[in-house]
């Protein structure tokens, strides 16, 4: 997700503060936990720890790094700021057996317009979509070959890769939801071609995820 204000651009820089790095580290850990205390019946915690210390980075970080990335091309400030209630929320609500996972946002800092906006909102998704339907290929790949081999307790390869493809889905789809700041909003007001194009593929792989290889 990505929040807007106002002010002048900057030159274009990748850049990161150290408050910036500090609460991604945070959220991180903080969502890592979260994943694996969601996932430990199913896959012992060892099992949900490895499958939450890879998913995470690859679903989450990236995400927030895409949105980063594009305006900080553009020239804008943009830098990730944790939300504490929302990483509080994640962790007990994945402790009863569900997850609300709202870590925070990148923070965005500049004059955009409507196209640079738009693609500020779907490089998030973008992201989600090529991590996770290049790791389901990957599954469909470890399927029809057999080649699958236990990592951890309960949890195998195959469940690695499916674990990781469905959360960056799950999430890109989540993001896609035409409301309030979540990145589906600003993308249909840039393009709707941009967004159906986007929103297609990834509910598609969602639905998927939930019959096939779901986690949870």
């Amino acid at each position: 997700m990505a929040v807007y204000s106002y002010g002048q651009p900057v030159k274009p820089r990748i850049r990161f503060s150290r408050r910036e790095v500090g609460q991604i580290v945070l959220a991180v850990a903080v969502l890592t936990v979260a994943f694996a205390l969601l996932f430990r019946f199913r896959y012992g915690f060892l099992g949900a720890l490895i499958l939450a210390a890879t998913a995470v980075p690859l679903g989450f970080l990236l995400h927030e790094l895409g949105h980063k990335v594009v305006a900080q091309r553009y020239g804008f400030l943009a830098e990730f700021r944790a939300w504490y209630m929302g990483l509080v929320l994640a962790v007990f609500t994945a402790y009863v057996g569900f997850l609300f996972a709202a870590p925070g946002a990148v923070v965005i800092q500049g004059f955009g317009s409507k196209h640079q906006i738009g693609r500020i909102s779907a490089a998030g998704p973008g992201v989600n979509l090529a991590i996770g339907g290049s790791f389901a290929f990957v599954w469909l790949l470890l399927t029809l070959t057999g080649m699958n081999f236990a990592i951890g307790m309960a949890l195998t390869l195959s469940d690695l890769v499916a674990g990781v493809a469905f959360i960056n889905v799950l999430l890109g789809t989540f993001n896609m939801i035409p409301f309030g700041p979540l990145d589906g909003s600003k993308i249909v007001r840039w393009d709707v071609g941009a967004y159906v194009l986007l929103l297609v593929p990834l509910a598609a792989l969602t639905v998927l995820g939930f019959l096939f290889f779901s986690p949870f």
